[in-house]
Parts: structure tokens; C-alpha cells; sequence
């Protein structure tokens, strides 16, 4: 008879106190292991002093956005990006095919505004499921910027539920942090794509008028005193909302109230929304990945940087990698 290893436990006989543990466990690891790639590729090194002007004021030392040097230093990452492509497609013919102008305007596109994004602490609440925060700027910023990249959304749904009808004002990843700037530039919504038509327009909000009045159809089977309250309390969760929100827009218009090369920023912002839906991919996120890590790594940010730390640093690992492997054995 063929052998099976008997199953210890199961989620059907582990209480809830044991589910809360066994998730922390794996959540404190994941946490773990996170900073330690951060460090070893040297995510936490500033990227300001490579598209900043270093400002010293009464002794204290700030940054201030400089197109030009912010230029070169895409150009830079464009073309490690471009070396990859050429190692992913070392025929001509797919290489120009893969690498087009549109592409690298994509890519160009979206550094510019995680360099401007990831050096901007907002205080606005973020959608569930939005990336972590950014701000520092530093490379771990534009890693989490650029592996945000990948929204579940075809260009057709994205323009329906957030550009369309009633939209949805919670827009995924990028283009909340994108709005939010936008927004408090007095340039809400100058990214997004318009209706097609006037008819386009009238059918979702006819489509999204149709939604509202079903649910509330729904609520008035519940008994009038019940519906009352939860009318009252829907109302007075969206005014809530509303103050909430008016509340950190002013508060981010004083945090950029100095915004440099807007224009530019405006013109990216439209760029990366008409060319999203075209690089919506992990390729990308990988490429862009690479690219800050080939770019930390050239550049003295990191220990792959010189051999011997290279070197140091992978047999520490290696000796940590097998004391685990030890401990894991022992318990079996």
C-alpha cells in the first residue's frame, strides 16, 4: 500500500485564536524578508540627489525637483531597460517590434511621475488594496511604485467604472496617487479619457442611475424605521467622507504648493493613461524591477556592487539558508 503522511492539522480543527497566529507568523516573514532584499540591493538609498537640487537652509538641508536632472536620470534607467529588451530579443526585428517609441514613452512616462509621486508624503487615505506608502524617496519607493504597475482592470472596464456614469472616485494604484496631485493642482480628471459619444455618457448614467434606485428598492423592504436609519447613516457616512476628503486636499495643496514642471507632469500623467492598458503586465513591472536593482547596483548603492561585499554578503546568507534548512529538518 502506497504511503501518505498523515495530515497534523487543518484549517477544519484549528480554532481562530490558532488561524490568527499562524497568519502573523507568515505575515512577520514576509516582513523579514522584504527588508532583507531591500538592503541587499540597497532599495533604501535616496534617489532625490540624482534628480533633486540639494537645497541648505538655516542649516537644513532639502530637495527641489529639477527637470533636467530628473531627464538624464530616466534616460539612464531607459536605457538599462532597453538592454534587456535586447537581451529578451536579440533579433532586430522583435526587438523594435517589442522596444517601439510608445513603449519607451510608457516607460518614460511612468518613472517621471514615481520620482515626483515617490517624494511627496500625502495625507489622503488610500483605496483597500492600494500599494504601501511612499514618500521618502527613495529606490524602495520607485520598487513599489513600479510593482503597482498591474491593475485587474481591461482598458474598457477601467474607462467604464471610473470615467463613465456615476464614477467609482477609489481609482486603482497609480491613478489615485496621480488624482490626488491633480486634484489638488486644481486639474481633476484632466487625465482621464472623455465619453466617446454624449450618447456613451447618457447610457451610464442611466446604467448607474438604474443601480441606485435597484438598491434603494432593496432597502425599502426593510421597515421604515430601519430604512430611515440606514439612510441616515449612509448620508451622513458620505458627508463625512466628503469633509474628509476636502480636508486632506487642502492639506496636500500646502504640501505642494511650490509643485515645479507642472505641465510636465500633466502631460505624463495623460501619457501613462493612454499607454497603460498596453503594458498592463508583469514584463513590465520585471523590467523596471531590474532596472532600479542593475541601477543600484552600478552606481555604489548596493553590496552586489563590489565583489568581495558581493562575496561577504552571500556566504552569510548561504550559512543562515542552511541553519534553517537544519532547524526545519528537526522537527520533522
Amino acid at each position: 500500500m502506497e504511503f501518505r503522511k498523515e495530515i497534523i492539522r487543518s484549517s477544519s480543527n484549528t480554532d481562530e485564536a490558532q488561524q490568527r497566529e499562524d497568519f502573523g507568523r507568515i505575515n512577520d516573514v514576509m516582513i523579514q524578508i522584504d527588508e532583507l532584499m531591500y538592503t541587499y540591493y540597497g532599495h533604501n538609498a535616496s534617489y532625490l540627489p540624482y534628480t533633486h537640487d540639494e537645497v541648505i537652509t538655516d542649516g537644513k538641508k532639502t530637495y527641489i525637483f529639477n527637470p533636467e536632472a530628473a531627464d538624464f536620470f530616466i534616460e539612464e534607467m531607459l536605457s538599462t531597460i532597453d538592454e534587456q529588451y535586447w537581451n529578451s530579443y536579440p533579433l532586430p526585428d522583435d526587438f523594435f517590434e517589442m522596444f517601439d517609441y510608445d513603449t519607451q514613452e510608457f516607460y518614460k512616462s511612468f518613472l517621471y511621475l514615481a520620482i515626483r509621486i515617490g517624494a511627496i508624503k500625502t495625507p489622503s487615505k488610500k483605496p483597500d488594496g492600494h500599494h504601501k506608502d511612499v514618500g521618502n524617496g527613495t529606490f524602495r519607493d520607485l520598487c513599489t511604485l513600479s510593482n503597482s504597475i498591474v491593475i485587474p482592470y481591461s482598458e474598457q472596464t477601467y474607462h467604464r467604472e471610473f470615467e463613465l456614469g456615476i464614477p467609482n472616485p477609489d481609482l486603482p494604484q497609480l491613478f489615485f496617487d496621480i488624482q490626488d496631485i491633480c486634484r489638488a493642482l486644481g486639474r481633476e480628471n484632466c487625465f482621464f479619457h472623455a465619453p466617446r459619444t454624449s450618447d456613451e455618457q447618457e447610457q451610464a448614467l442611466r446604467e448607474d442611475t438604474l443601480m441606485k434606485q435597484s438598491a434603494q428598492q432593496f432597502a425599502s423592504d426593510i421597515e421604515d424605521s430601519a430604512l430611515d436609519q440606514v439612510l441616515a447613516s449612509e448620508e451622513y457616512l458620505k458627508e463625512s467622507n466628503d469633509i474628509f476628503r476636502q480636508r486632506e486636499n487642502e492639506e496636500l495643496k500646502k504640501i505642494i504648493s511650490d509643485f515645479p514642471d507642472t505641465d510636465n507632469f500633466i502631460k505624463h500623467a495623460c501619457t501613462f493613461r493612454d499607454l497603460l492598458f498596453r503594458n498592463n503586465n508583469h514584463n513590465v513591472e520585471n523590467y523596471l524591477d531590474h532596472a532600479i536593482k542593475l541601477f543600484l547596483l552600478r552606481n555604489e548603492h548596493s553590496v552586489l556592487s563590489q565583489k568581495d561585499a558581493y562575496l561577504d554578503t552571500h556566504e552569510k546568507i548561504t550559512i543562515i539558508i542552511n541553519e534553517i534548512k537544519s532547524l526545519s529538518n528537526s522537527i520533522r
